[in-house]
């Protein structure tokens, strides 16, 4: 534990720091080189475009000089901002707006701060290559790995009323198993990756976890309201530290090859904008049934469920039409499961996944 001077004898632990670093924005000279292509950008040189080009140099980009012309190499796991929203079809909103840090305390508090100014849109995307304050479901933090994975987050404003945003949830993670099932298609893997959904956000390959979704809405008058949907996933096998191996995995290590990040962050895009395209047509059936085919926990599986209630089991039977887990007890009572914590449980025992 550290003490902080003047925090009235509170003890902070280190990790508390986060929110006190200062976030590092992506500077703007790397879309002006990343525009100009392989004929590359003419910059005067200052001691700001110095700072700037070292600054994105030291977080991986390959940026050369030739003469007086500044190029950025091609490279598909580079996250720049304006590659990623020339690549992204505009399928659901009417422009993609990506705005990059290399380093960030949390995408979805940017994106909501960002909201509560009326600075922000549908179709804004905020991505970090490193969280300093990352979060999950439940005020749970979410473990980040500097370049090695993708945490993004991005704001919609659906047309439907407010009750029926939890399908965002599904629509997410169906979008990302989506996604890494292509992998097995677009990189001619010797087999296609076990993806699974585990009820409500979490993306499992093999059985562990892989990603995870965080839907916060912000409530407002009519036609202001919306929704931040936070995305995290492990790429890189440096996110996952020995301590969570046993629970989680990287998208790395089960492909056996080094996963493109943007590639995968474009096709996310690609495959949620089709799904929010239906939510917003009034048919959330049709999304959990996108998320159902990607998931074996919806029906037929044992579960433990824990609130604020205890510890009870039951066996998944389906789900309500806003993606509430339905969960039949021993004695044969339905019961609807909103936001309590639900784990497989493997044989006699209680397992977390």
């Amino acid at each position: 534990m550290l003490q902080i001077p003047g925090g009235r004898g509170k003890r902070l632990l280190f990790q508390d720091l986060a929110f006190f670093m200062a976030p590092v924005a992506v500077p703007e000279i790397l879309n002006q080189i990343a525009l100009a292509g392989a004929a590359g950008a003419r910059i005067a040189p200052s001691r700001e475009v110095n700072h700037d080009l070292d600054l994105c140099r030291r977080w991986g980009h390959n940026i050369d000089l030739e003469g007086d012309l500044l190029s950025l190499r091609p490279n598909a796991d580079a996250l720049v901002p304006k590659w990623i929203e020339n690549e992204t079809p505009a399928i659901a909103w009417p422009k993609l707006e990506v705005t990059g840090f290399f380093e960030l305390g949390s995408t979805n508090e940017e994106a909501l701060a960002r909201l509560r100014k009326r600075n922000a849109v549908e179709g804004l995307l905020i991505f970090a290559e490193h969280q300093t304050a990352g979060k999950g479901r439940q005020g749970r933090s979410w473990h980040a790995c500097r370049g090695q994975g993708l945490y993004f987050s991005f704001v919609v404003q659906p047309l439907r009323p407010q009750r029926h945003w939890v399908v965002l949830t599904h629509a997410a993670s169906a979008a990302m198993a989506r996604s890494v099932r292509d992998l097995f298609r677009e990189f001619f893997l010797e087999k296609p990756l076990a993806v699974d959904l585990k009820w409500p956000n979490d993306v499992l390959v093999s059985g562990r976890k892989a990603a995870g979704i965080l839907l916060e809405c912000l409530p407002g008058k009519s036609g202001e309201s919306a929704a931040v949907i936070g995305v995290g996933v492990n790429v890189g096998r440096e996110c996952v530290p020995p301590s969570l191996e046993h629970t989680a995995t990287a998208l790395n290590h089960e492909a056996g090859l080094a996963v493109p990040r943007r590639w995968l962050l474009v096709r996310f895009l690609l495959h949620f904008q089709l799904l929010y395209g239906l939510f917003q047509d009034g048919n959330s059936h049709a999304v959990l049934e996108a998320w159902k085919s990607c998931s074996s926990m919806w029906k037929d599986t044992a579960v433990s469920i824990v609130d604020s209630e205890g510890e009870r089991h039951g066996v998944t039977c389906g789900l309500t039409e806003n993606g509430a887990l339905r969960v039949r007890g021993a004695e044969g009572r339905e019961e609807i499961v909103l936001a309590a914590d639900v784990s497989i449980r493997m044989g006699s025992a209680s397992k977390e996944t």
